[in-house]
């Protein structure tokens, strides 16, 4: 959990969220609306990175704290190697 903590951000309508921020509730009462963007950057390693190659990926993050959560996702040369502006999610 801590490596998850230090490399996972999370955005939404500008603001944006760490898991330890998620953990102490500073997202609950938020509204998602339908339609919402909810946009995750990671902090890849060198090594990590180089396994995320084009095609279908999917990880699993398994806590006592919170549900655990899937993320599945494809990458292709439409959405690989682009720069992250927070003020877009």
């Amino acid at each position: 959990m801590e490596i998850i903590k230090d490399r996972f951000l999370i955005f939404h309508k500008g603001v944006e969220f760490k898991v330890e921020d998620i953990l102490k509730g500073k997202f609950s009462g938020r509204t998602i609306a339908y339609g919402d963007i909810i946009s995750v950057l990671i902090k890849l390693d060198s090594e990590s990175l180089n396994i995320l190659t084009e095609g279908k990926h999917s990880f699993k993050i398994e806590s006592d704290l919170v549900s655990n959560l899937i993320i599945s996702f494809e990458l292709d040369e439409t959405n690989m190697n682009l720069k992250f502006d927070p003020k877009n999610t």
